[in-house]
């Protein structure tokens, strides 16, 4: 099948879009490069990294935010570091490392807390966090010191004093997993706990509001009489004790609610970490407050995107083929359309056909920011218009009755890259990357949402499974069972269109053999 391509992105490769600027001083002549990585392109759990070179070489820190999806105040600090140019030293910056779980302002992505799947045993899983966490880990390889942004529950105290703040609690604390820990990969010790008091000693005095000050919090992790067991399955912990290098967990209370005041303490905390590992800005991001929605392209069947300002509308024709290829807003970071009841919670750049009016809602992150409404020209097909004898008419200009719905094409979502597969044709796919259903369109437009996509020998993880497989990643050599498939050879596998259980189109996937790595 030929891939259908409506990305904002110009360069094209199997597993991640890449964009890469080289900006050049007037100065000195020397280049500065900011490389912009995205995987899974088009999903709900797409991913950006950005990595900034400073002009002169030095060490690099990875900052993380957005793990747990409801904790606004450290990938909004991310953000700010996404753009930063610097004069000194290198930074990896993955401001939504769990877009699906930001997106739903939830701690949990699909399948459960990314942060506790970076264990050994939990490598061997396949979910798209765990892929996910393979980035990252490989990330994590080419730095020199990672810093995870949290936002933690109450006030971290060394000592019992409230149920809100106590040992038990992470707010206000950088955390980190043991004192001292020698890395036998590097052959180094590494002083945790002096770097953070180090950094604690520059950014207090820099806090007005004692209340707000950060505390040295040792879980101590690597020890046995760790109360904080869970956190061996945690990033800092994989990047101390596998990459061997010094992991820090920065934590802003949850009690502090304005989003601003908690970016201030992450920032003055970031920073400070630049400066102890010999990272220098030259020019800061830029921090913007509210997101403000300017007007959203629009592109209807295969014409020139349309700009369509917040709050207004547009009328098309009944069926006709909308996606919504960009958002432009005073902020271009964690922003999704999604076309509400028909995709899932970030449709950008996906295809739909518009039966009748439909509204699609923007959102930064988890907020809203805008909307438009797309409404449907007269219905000439609308059934409940037509007369009895109307009905079973062969009027080319008239909707077929429900009894002769047939399922045309699957919409598939291979690796970051859209298909269109016919019915009855067969899609090959890599057998070890991850293939998402995106829905089904048949001969009568309307109906489209209202088809399920049950790829014969998959289990989504929902607890009723009705059938609709639509919107859930699929890994084929993991999730899929071989009696299902054609003549049980584990090859060809049927992905069945129905419509109130009975079954209108067949699609086929098949497996071929994992892509070689280079």
């Amino acid at each position: 099948m030929a891939p259908f391509v409506p990305y904002r992105f110009s360069v094209v490769y199997p597993f991640v879009f890449i964009v890469l600027f080289s900006l050049f001083s007037s100065a000195t002549g020397s280049p500065l490069q900011r490389q912009h990585n995205v995987y899974f392109a088009n999903t709900e759990h797409e991913l950006h990294v950005f990595k900034v070179f400073g002009k002169k070489p030095g060490k690099t820190i990875m900052l993380i935010g957005g793990i747990q999806g409801d904790e606004p105040g450290g990938y909004l600090t991310a953000d700010l570091y996404a753009d930063i140019n610097l004069k000194q030293g290198n930074l990896i910056v993955v401001p939504r490392a769990n877009f699906y779980s930001i997106l739903l302002n939830q701690r949990d992505g699909l399948t459960g807390d990314m942060n506790r799947k970076f264990g050994q045993k939990t490598a061997a899983e396949k979910n798209m966090e765990q892929e996910i966490v393979s980035i990252l880990k490989k990330l994590i390889g080419q730095a020199d010191c990672l810093i995870n942004l949290h936002e933690g529950s109450g006030y971290y105290s060394p000592v019992w004093k409230n149920e809100m703040e106590n040992p038990q609690r992470f707010g206000q604390s950088i955390i980190f997993d043991a004192a001292t820990y020698f890395g036998e990969k590097k052959q180094k010790l590494i002083k945790l706990e002096e770097i953070a008091r180090r950094v604690l000693k520059k950014v207090n005095p820099q806090i007005e509001n004692k209340r707000y000050h950060f505390r040295a919090n040792n879980h101590n992790t690597v020890s046995e009489e760790t109360i904080h067991r869970e956190q061996r399955l945690s990033a800092t912990y994989y990047a101390l004790t596998q990459a061997n290098i010094p992991a820090f967990g920065v934590e802003t209370s949850k009690f502090i609610k304005n989003n601003e005041e908690k970016v201030a303490l992450h920032k003055l905390v970031v920073n400070t970490f630049m400066e102890e590992f010999g990272i220098f800005p030259e020019t800061p991001g830029v921090h913007v407050g509210k997101t403000e929605l300017n007007y959203v392209l629009v592109k209807i069947n295969d014409g020139h995107p349309y700009a369509v300002k917040n709050e207004s509308s547009l009328q098309v024709e009944q069926g006709a083929e909308v996606i919504i290829t960009d958002i432009i807003a005073n902020i271009d970071r964690g922003l999704a359309a999604d076309f509400v009841g028909m995709g899932s919670y970030n449709d950008t750049n996906i295809p739909f056909r518009i039966a009748m009016p439909t509204k699609v809602v923007i959102r930064k992150d988890a907020e809203t920011c805008g909307w438009i409404q797309l409404t449907v020209k007269t219905d000439r097909w609308n059934i409940n218009t037509l007369t009895p004898s109307e009905r079973t008419g062969n009027s080319q200009n008239r909707e077929p009755p429900t009894s002769e719905l047939r399922a045309e094409e699957v919409i598939v979502n291979v690796n970051g890259t859209l298909h269109l597969v016919k019915e009855g044709e067969v899609l090959h796919i890599p057998r070890d990357k991850p293939v998402i259903i995106k829905g089904v369109r048949s001969n009568i437009s309307r109906l489209d949402n209202m088809i399920f996509a049950n790829l014969k020998g998959f289990a989504p993880p929902k607890s009723i499974n009705d059938g609709n497989d639509i919107n859930f990643p699929i890994f084929p050599d993991q999730d899929l069972w071989v009696r299902y498939s054609e003549n049980r050879k584990g090859i060809r596998y049927p992905i069945k269109a129905t419509y109130k259980n009975k079954v209108i189109g067949t699609f086929w996937l098949h497996l071929d053999r994992p892509t070689a790595v280079p």
